[in-house]
This record gives structure tokens, C-alpha cells and sequence, in this order.
């Protein structure tokens, strides 16, 4: 089952001034910086105690990513729910008829293990399952 809300993703197509201007609006210094190249992207992270919010921008035109931020303009990309196991999630999940995007989870940023939910049985609403790596 879902424990909470773990991360909350808004795409941009310029990541140093998004970091900068919600750096200001959380009062926060950004905890990382990743590039992504196996999905064509780069992210920046903050860490708001119980949610992380996360800035995505595209590195490559072939990135899924940047197909979503041509058809929706910047803005909210998706939401992430931590959960203990994520593959007997999946597993439950797909019993009850929910179709996932990635049966088996795919490697995030520190090692989560993430499973996509196919958006229209989130009602358009781009969703994850994570877990996080205890290692």
C-alpha cells in the first residue's frame, strides 16, 4: 500500500533558472543534479523534508520528455508514491486490472525502484510507484 507522497516532478525548458526561482520560492539550496542519459533528461532536486520536488528538462528531442513538454508546456509532470515492496505493488495492482507501463521496475535516481502506471487508469494523471533503495 502506499505509504505517502514521495515526489512531485514539474517539467522545464530551462532548468538553471526554474532551479534558481524555486530555490527562492522553498528557501532551499537544490540537493543534487543528475543527467540522465539513458532518457534523455536532466533533474534537479529538492529535498522539502517530507516530498521531494523535482525539476526535469530535456537533453534530447527523442526524450519522452520533451514530447510531453511540446504537447503540455511546462509545468506539472508527475506524481511519485513510496511504497514498501514495489513489485508486489505492481503485482497487486495488475490483479486488479491496472495496466503498468514497466511490469518490472526501472533504476532511479539513489537506486529507486520505479514502476510507471499507464495514465489512463490514473485519469490522465502521470503516476509512479517508488521504492527506495535501503542498501
Amino acid at each position: 500500500m502506499v505509504e505517502r507522497a514521495h515526489h512531485i516532478d514539474f517539467v522545464v525548458r530551462d532548468l538553471d533558472r526554474a532551479a534558481a526561482r524555486f530555490s527562492t520560492v522553498f528557501g532551499v539550496e537544490p540537493r543534487g543534479r543528475e543527467k540522465l542519459e539513458d532518457r534523455g533528461i536532466e533533474l534537479v532536486r529538492f529535498d522539502l523534508g517530507n516530498i521531494w520536488i523535482i525539476l526535469v528538462q530535456p537533453t534530447t528531442d527523442e526524450s519522452p520528455v520533451q514530447a510531453f513538454l511540446d504537447e503540455h508546456g511546462e509545468g506539472f509532470f508527475h506524481i511519485a508514491f513510496k511504497v514498501g515492496d514495489v513489485e508486489a505493488e505492481a503485482e497487486r495492482l495488475e490483479a486488479e486490472g491496472i495496466r503498468l507501463v514497466n511490469r518490472k521496475p526501472r533504476r532511479g535516481v539513489e537506486g529507486w525502484k520505479l514502476v510507471d502506471i499507464e495514465m489512463e487508469d490514473t485519469f490522465g494523471i502521470y503516476t509512479q510507484l517508488i521504492e527506495e533503495d535501503d542498501s
